[in-house]
């Protein structure tokens, strides 16, 4: 049987969403609570109010995250412009499920704001609902749900948590700690379903209309300069020596480790950025004929096309990442954000100094989980780019990989060295550092890099 809000509360939310489509906004909906019974019937009632076409649901399974690709799934599954994304439970249903494991509470619930204030600061409004409800209130208002419960077995499976977690003393104390100016709870008390739902509509409305009409000012603060620069210490005179017989047996050595990498419980996300003509396509290639095709895969990156426009900047690559004991490899990564997009004018000067922390928060989310991440700065001298431009300009078999952008972007050599040294001191962290590769001899970087993927491969999977 269906609950019942009233005509004129049903009128306006039907009237909002329209409003969330012409306006292009993004809308995304948590719901968390004890009772997973519960709370699927009232997020089912909730969507049956809306056209279903402008709206998505995902259940989250806090159990289920084992890599980068489950962590990055709370990006991956945002909503597009003019849509709802619906959460049934989320992040903090997984904050929850790691309580027991001692892990750092206020460093989880940091987490959890930095991803939420990623959201608000690229243009979706987060609407957070808990329902709150008593055992006694739960085991009566379950029975009245007509039903016959699912304890187990498949995914229809009422819920997939451990109730007896959700202490009021945790909840409450995960509400204080992450109830943000930005991204505000809504408690609403389950005393009864018909009642419920019309607090949670309301609840709703009120935050969208709210976050619609008064925008919450975003932060913007200047990229700092807080870590080492390897930049500074790189030696361009280094040349390879017995490079034949290192590679190979480097390519034995990453193809062992890719089976141990296989059998675990980690990933690997290896991030390739550099200057033009420095070899990033050379290294690539020979790192991957070290690797068994079943478990990497490689994504080049060029301008957003049309449907990732539609979404926060770092969506695209949060739908990339690799699953457990698998390989990404991205020619060209979210760095755009810190380099080629201000220099060209393709993101705006707030964004731009957002993206320093924006990234670091992304890059701690896939560590979080387990992935192992290696970033690649390919570096040669300016000298050395213009003899390789003009060797494949004069090489029809390689003049396809020379553009007029490439001749600009050359022009810019000195304004692209700051953006460069900015970003890279900006990122360069413990958890993901950067590696500068020298490779002003072709041979001794794509060297550099094998023995890099060796030894972080090594030293990771040692247990």
């Amino acid at each position: 049987m269906a609950t019942t809000i009233s005509d004129d509360l049903a009128a306006e939310l039907t009237v909002l969403q329209r409003r969330i489509v012409d306006e292009n906004r993004q809308v995304l909906v948590v719901f968390e609570g004890r009772s997973g019974r519960i709370m699927g019937r009232v997020i089912n009632e909730f969507m049956n109010l809306m056209e279903p076409r402008g709206i998505s649901y995902t259940h989250f399974i806090p159990e289920a995250i084992e890599s980068p690709r489950d962590s990055l799934r709370y990006i991956a599954r945002e909503p597009a412009q003019g849509k709802i994304s619906i959460y049934d439970r989320s992040w903090y249903s997984h904050i929850i499920s790691l309580i027991d494991e001692g892990r750092d509470v206020e460093e989880l619930y940091g987490m959890a704001r930095a991803l939420e204030r990623y959201f608000t600061n690229n243009n979706v409004i987060v609407v957070k609902i808990f329902l709150n409800i008593s055992d006694e209130t739960m085991d009566e208002v379950a029975q009245n749900l007509g039903k016959k419960r699912l304890k187990s077995g498949g995914f229809l499976v009422d819920d997939h948590i451990d109730p007896r977690k959700w202490s009021d003393k945790l909840v409450m104390s995960m509400v204080a700690s992450t109830n943000t100016p930005f991204a505000p709870w809504d408690i609403v008390d389950v005393q009864n379903l018909d009642l419920c739902m019309t607090m949670v509509v309301h609840s709703f409305i009120q935050r969208v209309v709210n976050r619609l009409e008064h925008p919450y000012p975003l932060s913007s603060k200047a990229i700092e300069s807080t870590h080492p620069n390897p930049r500074k210490d790189a030696d361009l005179t280094k040349e390879a020596k017995s490079y034949k017989s290192e590679l190979g047996k480097l390519s034995e050595e990453i193809a062992a480790l890719q089976l141990k990498l296989a059998e675990s419980d980690r990933s690997l996300v290896i991030v390739f950025e550099g200057w033009d003509a420095a070899g990033k396509g050379g290294s690539i290639k020979r790192l991957v004929r070290a690797l068994n095709p079943r478990g990497y895969y490689v994504v080049p990156i060029a301008a957003p096309v049309r449907d990732e426009r539609l979404h926060t900047h770092l969506w695209r690559f949060a739908t990339k990442m690799p699953k457990k004991g698998h390989v990404v490899i991205f020619d060209r990564s979210w760095y755009g954000r810190m380099m080629v997009e201000p220099i060209e004018g393709l993101c705006t000067e707030d964004e731009y100094f957002r993206s320093a922390g924006e990234i670091r928060g992304f890059e701690r989310l896939i560590t979080e989980m387990g992935g192992i991440v290696i970033k690649f700065w390919m570096e040669i001298s300016s000298e050395e780019q213009l003899a390789r431009f003009q060797a494949r300009q004069a090489n029809p078999v390689k003049a396809w990989k020379i553009t007029e952008e490439d001749w600009r972007n050359r022009e810019k050599w000195d304004v692209y060295e700051e953006y460069v040294d900015r970003m890279i001191e900006a990122t360069n962290t413990e958890f993901a550092p950067w590696v500068v590769v020298e490779s002003e001899d072709k041979k001794y970087g794509r060297l550099k890099v094998l023995r890099t993927v060796r030894d972080v491969l090594s030293r990771e999977l040692k247990d």
